[in-house]
């Protein structure tokens, strides 16, 4: 389902601090204008900390997972469904995606506190030698958020303040890193694009990421597009959130339709306690259009903190977590790849 266009991209970011940090001859500690810590450096929010003290643990060797009494695609098979949920290798599943997130915010670190040091502020564009064009920016107004993915990020607009680009091409590959934040005192918001191609292959993805800085509490939400250049298309939304600072809520469906006999969607909504118990349901779709859920996989599950099964079906208590009202839909997912909030 996924190649390797963003790990070229992470490659050619890594290039990216590697010349800007070698433009230097500045070793001090450098310092920015936007909310900084007690040693005077730039402090951007890193996420996956934060997604792991209220979600499940990466789900890792289906071998080492408990097992139910009956046959359930949750934990059994080559390809279960908790990895898919949360694992760290399925590009639909949560960690995947958080490690992406992250990856771009370690980025803007390293660029913002670099330029700092160099004396490099205010709007301003440059290309790096051997290296992306970096453009920064001021936003002095809301960044609409595109319309197909208003559905699963759930508003039309957000208020941030500043924005970095980068482009960046290594021979038939090229892409575009778009970063737009706004650091406050007791809150931090972004919003991340990504697209990449190289030959017949394009991919984008946009990310929201929220935090209250007071609680630790998180809200994050992405959506990915992939056109493979033969009719055939990827696409998967999620979103996480904290509820009452301890627990979590989350849903994700993906589509699929690289079978040449049927196209699928998948769906997952759950939430609940992390150490205690959480609940889940799945529900699938074949063909991806019908209203008509697949009868045969049907799944409702509740777990404890190690994935183990606890009883059948949803425990008392956690019905909200899993209510299917709040499952993304097809109609719901984009149709065609993303473009950026700042396409101009």
């Amino acid at each position: 389902m996924f190649s390797k266009l963003t790990t070229v991209a992470v490659s050619l970011l890594a290039l990216t601090i590697f010349v800007i940090v070698g433009c230097s001859d500045d070793e001090t500690t450098p310092t920015g204008t936007n909310p900084t810590n007690d040693s005077g450096t730039v402090e951007f929010t890193e996420f996956g900390n934060l997604v792991e003290q209220i979600a499940p643990p990466v789900y890792t060797t289906p071998s080492g997972a408990p097992h139910g009494d009956w046959d359930s695609l949750w934990t059994n098979g080559t390809n279960p469904l908790l990895g898919k949920v949360f694992g760290a290798d399925e590009p639909m599943s949560l960690y995947w995606n958080i490690e992406n997130l992250d990856g771009a915010i370690e980025e803007l670190t390293m660029i913002s506190l670099r330029l700092d040091s160099m004396g490099i502020t205010g709007d301003t564009t440059f290309t790096v030698p051997e290296g992306p064009t970096i453009e920064l920016q001021t936003l002095i107004a809301n960044t609409a958020i595109p319309t197909q993915c208003q559905a699963i990020l759930g508003f039309t607009e957000v208020d941030l303040d500043k924005l970095v680009k980068l482009h960046f091409t290594e021979g038939d590959f090229s892409g575009d890193y778009h970063i737009g934040y706004a650091l406050g005192d007791s809150t931090q918001s972004y919003v991340t694009f990504f697209t990449a191609t190289e030959g017949t292959l394009v991919e984008s993805f946009l990310y929201y990421a929220f935090v209250n800085l007071n609680d630790s509490s998180v809200d994050i939400r992405g959506i990915f597009f992939k056109d493979y250049g033969n009719q055939t298309s990827a696409r998967w939304g999620y979103n996480i959130e904290t509820v009452n600072e301890v627990d979590f809520s989350y849903r994700m469906s993906w589509f699929s339709d690289e079978s040449p006999d049927f196209s699928l969607l998948g769906c997952v909504v759950g939430g609940g306690n992390k150490d205690e118990m959480f609940a889940l349901k799945y529900r699938q779709y074949v063909p991806a259009d019908t209203t008509v859920v697949d009868s045969a996989y049907i799944l409702d599950q509740t777990f404890d903190g190690n994935y183990a099964y606890i009883g059948t079906g949803i425990a008392t208590g956690y019905e909200s977590f899993v209510n299917e009202d709040n499952i993304f839909t097809l109609e719901d997912m984009p149709t065609t790849l993303l473009t950026s909030p700042w396409t101009e």
